[in-house]
């Protein structure tokens, strides 16, 4: 049911109209089902005469917006609150903007740009298939709202660095060994190239390149790890054989067997 301290925000008028009359239902685009539930008090000169095309709509999830009569024709009405990015991220409904205007063309913002990034490397399978560092890495569920991260990336370290040059990028790493969440507590903004030296570091000396090994020893114990030097290591043996072995470059080593664990059942 409508809330009426919501409704009288809005400035509305009688809606007679047999069309897009209160309560008729909707289907948009993306978005799911939406209500008219008024015409708003707003005009247009067409020929010199005044025109009310605008009306309230309401999503099934309570979100409230003002459209054109020809956006609730044509389906192309959004929900602000609707994860649209990746199934996870929405936009939100604040002051904060995906785009802006420059010269006449439409242009990403830099914020944006960070949000919708971050989210793309935890929620997209297709990027994770070609970075797989960042199998379990999750966003804070405030910050799947563009809205929440744009009011707290401010308090990130480096923030003033990021927003006023370029080479700057949003991390979860360097401040946090082994992090997964992107949230304000775990994340600052590193420069690029620091940030390209933690992931070498991470991915290649380190060998922690999100995947998890399986490595049977010559008397067929199991064992599982993520770190092959570590592995390596600890069992006296050569991380370059172990990552051979892996690789399918050499069957075994010293009696060891290796394979990618994700890659056994396949």
């Amino acid at each position: 049911m409508m809330r009426v301290d919501i409704l009288l925000q809005y400035n509305l008028m009688n809606n007679n109209g047999s069309v897009y009359y209160n309560g008729s239902k909707w289907i948009s685009n993306n978005c799911g089902e939406f209500t008219v539930i008024g015409k708003i008090n707003r005009y247009c000169l067409v020929n010199g005469r005044k025109k009310y095309p605008y009306y309230l709509c309401q999503f099934d999830d309570g979100t409230i917006v003002e459209v054109h009569s020809t956006a609730i024709h044509n389906g192309n009405i959004k929900n602000p609150n609707f994860p649209s990015v990746f199934g996870v991220g929405y936009l939100g409904d604040g002051e904060w903007k995906s785009c802006m205007t420059i010269d006449g063309k439409s242009k990403l913002t830099r914020e944006y740009i960070a949000w919708s990034g971050m989210i793309e490397r935890c929620y997209d399978k297709n990027y994770q298939k070609k970075f797989p560092t960042y199998k379990e890495c999750v966003v804070d569920e405030k910050w799947h709202s563009f809205q929440n991260f744009c009011n707290d990336i401010h308090l990130l370290e480096n923030y003033h660095q990021w927003k006023n040059n370029d080479g700057w990028e949003l991390d979860k790493d360097i401040k946090i060994k082994g992090n997964k969440l992107y949230s304000k507590d775990t994340c600052m903004f590193v420069l690029r190239k620091d940030n390209t030296i933690e992931m070498n570091q991470r991915t290649k000396t380190d060998k922690l390149t999100g995947l998890t090994y399986v490595g049977i020893s010559p008397s067929r114990e199991v064992y599982e790890f993520e770190n092959q030097i570590g592995f390596a290591r600890e069992f006296g043996l050569s991380q370059t054989g172990v990552n051979n072995c892996i690789n399918n470059k050499q069957k075994e080593h010293k009696g060891w067997t290796f394979k990618t664990k994700e890659l056994i059942s396949k």
